[in-house]
């Protein structure tokens, strides 16, 4: 079956290309090979428990993309991109061990996910006007991509965005499908909403010149509730991680520049809804930070700090999307709930083509008597899980990076990261080893 939508994928590509060749203005193929090597130990998924906390782990993750862009006549553009991602030696799926199995009893498969990862059509200054639409699956990020993300280009949403473009001001509305599950009549009755979760968002972004406020923003985002008996989400759609909850939030961000290589950010938000069955959700969400740049100095020198904040008790913060991967710690990687998030940090460029940098993390939990930890939807892996005492201390992250620019498209990169654990997990489980991770990376654009 995945060969069948490959096969159908690539030949939309090509009937794309001939069908429309005579308005096509300019057709661009582009893609990138990303090669990550991990090394893990002591962060098994049942570490808290103090089962795993001593084992080794190691692995090769592969993602390949491929994309077709084609311009065509009255500034209309169409994007697909096709990304196949997956473990080097991963078997397809059914069972069988290393190489794969022969299913059509002539090849070996070696079964990684391959699918189409954007697809969408623009329509820019539609009709003559400040507006711009874009249909289709596509990948969205507002400011810090701190309550709607596509987090590194790992989520995607299926989605129409409108932007309408009224320089100094821009309104983005958008309206996604997270999950749709019309086809299965098991999840049906009367309150269904016919069985998927919608999304609407909007932003509006004021930009400023000859000002220390370089922008500032306002959103309101809205998740309807699934059906009654709750459509489980899949691996890794955006949503919230309760059956019929339906939150919505409203916030506020600014960027600040009020010294030459300096740069602020503040964000703060509010979340209210309904959370599972019948329950409130009153929740609060804070982004402060800062990075200042020594211009002119040796190495380009930074230095930056962040600290953020999610509510917890008894209904906390409900992400719009399940994973902050990358942002707060390679190895902890936290969820964005019930928790406080502290982070200090420095690069430095000892040579035009080499960035070193360190980060350090802290995390406290908000609440003490309810869950905190890595996100449990974390695509690669989470360093600890959500079971710990009710203490809130969980726990030091420090990550060390080493990039190298081979070229202008070949990146290398290597980064260090250990998570020692607090009193959260130490106080009843006992779980005091520290856990390390290696990651070696290899990025090749094209």
């Amino acid at each position: 079956m995945k060969k069948v939508w490959l096969v159908a994928a690539l030949a939309a590509i090509g009937t794309m290309a001939t069908s429309v060749f005579a308005d096509v203005q300019n057709i661009r193929l582009s893609g990138d090979v990303r090669i990550r090597g991990y090394y893990l130990n002591g962060a098994g998924e049942e570490q808290s428990y103090g089962t795993a906390g001593n084992g080794d782990n190691a692995f090769i993750m592969q993602r390949t993309r491929i994309t077709c862009e084609a311009d065509l006549e009255d500034h209309v553009l169409v994007v697909i991109t096709l990304k196949a991602e997956g473990l080097w030696g991963q078997a397809d799926g059914v069972g069988y061990p290393g190489y794969g199995h022969y299913s059509d009893g002539t090849s070996g498969d070696r079964g990684w996910k391959v699918g189409i990862s954007e697809a969408y059509v623009q329509f820019s200054e539609m009709f003559f006007t400040p507006a711009t639409l874009k249909l289709g699956r596509q990948y969205l990020n507002y400011g810090k991509g701190f309550v709607l993300s596509s987090a590194n280009e790992t989520y995607n949403f299926d989605a129409g965005r409108l932007v309408l473009d009224f320089y100094p001001l821009t309104i983005d509305i958008v309206g996604a499908r997270l999950s749709d599950e019309t086809a299965n009549t098991y999840w049906f009755d009367a309150d269904s909403h016919h069985g998927g979760n919608n999304l609407l968002f909007i932003n509006g972004r004021y930009e400023m010149k000859d000002s220390i406020i370089k922008a500032v923003e306002a959103y309101f985002g809205w998740v309807s509730a699934a059906s009654a008996g709750g459509a489980y989400p899949p691996e890794y759609w955006p949503t919230t991680p309760s059956y019929r909850s339906s939150p919505w939030t409203v916030g506020l961000r600014a960027d600040l520049a009020p010294i030459k290589g300096l740069s602020v950010w503040l964000e703060g938000a509010y979340e209210g809804g309904t959370y599972g069955y019948g329950g409130e959700v009153e929740a609060w969400l804070a982004n402060v930070g800062a990075k200042y740049c020594f211009k002119d100095v040796k190495m380009e020198p930074c230095i930056n700090a962040n600290y953020i904040y999610a509510s917890g008790y008894s209904a906390g913060y409900l992400p719009f999307f399940p994973s902050f991967a990358g942002y707060n710690g390679y190895l902890f990687a936290p969820a964005l709930r019930n928790i406080h998030i502290f982070n200090v940090g420095a690069s430095v460029k000892p040579a035009k083509n080499v960035t070193l940098a360190v980060q350090a993390y802290y995390y406290l939990k908000d609440d003490a008597d309810n869950w905190a930890g890595s996100d449990y939807w974390q695509q690669e892996f989470g360093g600890l899980d959500w079971y710990n005492a009710d203490k809130r201390e969980l726990g030091w992250e420090l990550d060390a990076i080493c990039g190298y620019d081979y070229s202008k498209d070949v990146r290398f990169q290597l980064v260090y990261a250990a998570f020692i654990p607090d009193r959260a997990y130490t106080t009843y489980y006992g779980f005091d080893a520290v856990a390390h991770m290696i990651r070696g990376e290899v990025n090749v654009k094209f």
